[in-house]
């Protein structure tokens, strides 16, 4: 019977979120995953499915890691526009790195698959809906504390937030520095001032 290596099924994971969100799903071989993770096509293929299995369980990583602590926060009373803006300036810092290809897998996702994909459609929706939600909630929050407008539609503004979390990937992809993709962040935080 022949053995396989050992390997850790969590780094190999987050070996393949950063394999996709810099080379997008199409430019990624299972060459290129085995060859980054270190792991055979047989452990892959038995711990993760086929390519696609592996990429949907890196997609649910990616969220996880974009401040899901952060976004909980926002649902908690106390919630207010300092935690927001913390959501955004780690985001920025994160697409500013000095880390070679740095990208964002929903942004490959959304531009790659996502025109063709339904399934992949209601994934990016319901991630993106999840995320407005919080922003909505932690604006209402906000409001309570006169941080924002009283007549402030907290669930547009949820919507805004996240547009602006997915264009700002955009940016921060282009090759905008980080104190521009800040300079948006405040200009629109600012406009949801009392």
């Amino acid at each position: 019977m022949v053995r396989t290596r050992a390997f850790n099924p969590s780094t190999a994971l987050s070996t393949a979120v950063d394999l996709f969100a810099s080379k997008g799903y199409s430019e990624t071989s299972m060459d290129d995953i085995v060859r980054a993770t270190g792991v055979s096509r047989y452990g892959l293929y038995s711990t993760f499915g086929n390519k696609r299995e592996l990429f949907e369980q890196a997609l649910e990583r990616f969220a996880e890691g974009m401040g899901k602590q952060s976004f909980l926060r926002l649902l908690e009373p106390g919630a207010s526009l300092v935690h927001i803006r913390t959501i955004f300036d780690e985001r920025v810092a994160d697409m500013c790195c000095a880390e070679e290809h740095k990208g964002c897998l929903f942004i490959h996702t959304a531009m790659q698959l996502a025109p063709d994909d339904e399934e992949l459609q209601g994934v990016l929706k319901k991630f993106m809906k999840r995320m407005s939600k919080a922003f909505a909630v932690g604006l209402e929050s906000a409001k309570e504390t006169g941080e924002v407008r009283a007549d402030l539609d907290s669930a547009v503004a949820g919507e805004l937030l996240t547009s602006t979390m997915f264009g700002l990937a955009v940016l921060g992809r282009a090759g905008f520095g980080e104190e521009a993709l800040s300079s948006i962040v405040s200009s629109t935080l600012a406009s949801f001032a009392p």
